[in-house]
């Protein structure tokens, strides 16, 4: 089955490669010195820990794991460098021009290399450093001590794993807040919202709202699960898509499956299925057990082969290529 066409994804990718060049934000690297130059007005904002001075205007930033990488795109800034792993790069780079040096260290994307960070001569760091909540939940603080130890700016901030839509405006505000982007972050929000009650409307007024449905991941070595408190679930919540019963709680986060209960998904009246990167035969691995022709959405041709490297997304872009998804195969075909 060919790749859908992200409509609305290209849209945004347009608007992030736009604000880019007009507003000559980070990711336009340029020379350090004249970095250091422009980056000597400071701003003082609070971070995870506290009080942190941050450039006014910052030019060389480095996104020091996968969470700030895809919430600074989806802020239209672009970094020097991130760490991230390769194999499951974010869909927003797909056929980029634009090179992102990857910094990850040997752990991958959460273990950046501090040798790495130093070569690009930022001006700032933005890294996620915990939980949001009472007590000490630092869980990245290491890291965040080892940058800020170098004397580069670091701005460590809450991210909760993007269960909900909450966890991503709180990610993307303080992301923006070190940025001096906030507005962009108020805009951001705002049409993903505003996108998201439009179908919402569309998929009541079609009649699916009780039309119970499942996110699946396969992954290497034959380890699937129902994904219930990721991007993808947030999606579906924000849309008024019921997911079946023992699906819908998101701190679950997910549900592994195998090939012995796959029974799982029987009450799914449609499924949305996506493959790791490295894995592709779980595809045919999973269709060829006996189980699998059996569920009611493979029986009534109502199984959607999506990309992994879009469904494995809790930012403002990815969750826009997620919507484009939905529309194009569960919302318009029940139109129609």
């Amino acid at each position: 089955m060919p790749a859908p066409s992200h409509s609305l994804a290209r849209r945004a990718r347009a608007a992030v490669l736009t604000m880019i060049a007009v507003a000559g934000l980070a990711g336009c690297g340029g020379d350090p010195a004249d970095a250091r130059q422009d980056s000597a007005a400071t701003r003082t904002v609070t971070d995870y820990f506290g009080e942190v001075e941050v450039p006014a205007e910052p030019r060389r930033v480095v996104a020091a794991d996968p969470i700030s990488l895809s919430l600074m795109l989806s802020l239209g800034v672009e970094p020097v460098a991130a760490s991230f792993n390769p194999l499951s790069l974010p869909a927003h780079l797909s056929g980029d021009d634009t090179e992102i040096e990857n910094i990850a260290g040997e752990e991958g994307g959460f273990d950046p290399s501090l040798e790495g960070i130093l070569a690009q001569e930022p001006d700032l760091v933005i890294v996620a450093a915990g939980y949001d909540g009472e007590g000490d939940d630092a869980w990245n603080k290491e890291t965040y001590d080892r940058i800020a130890a170098t004397g580069i700016p670091t701005f460590g901030y809450a991210y909760n794993d993007g269960v909900s839509l909450e966890d991503v405006d709180h990610g993307l505000s303080a992301v923006a807040t070190a940025l001096n982007e906030e507005a962009t972050a108020a805009t951001v929000m705002g049409e993903l919202t505003d996108r998201m009650e439009e179908l919402r409307e569309r998929v009541a007024a079609a009649g699916l709202a009780d039309d119970p449905v499942s996110a699946v991941r396969l992954s290497a070595d034959g380890q699937y699960s129902v994904r219930v408190g990721t991007g993808e679930s947030i999606a579906f919540r924000a849309l008024g898509m019921t997911q079946p019963e023992g699906q819908q709680d998101p701190s679950a986060f997910r549900i592994d499956l195998s090939e012995e209960n796959l029974g799982e998904l029987a009450s799914a009246d449609a499924l949305f299925v996506y493959t790791d990167e490295g894995a592709e035969a779980e595809r045919d691995a999973i269709s060829s057990s006996p189980l699998w022709p059996t569920l009611p959405a493979v029986r009534d041709d109502r199984v959607h082969w999506v990309l992994a490297s879009v469904w494995n997304a809790s930012d403002p872009i990815g969750l826009g290529m997620i919507l484009d998804d939905i529309e194009m195969l569960f919302i318009e075909p029940a139109e129609r």
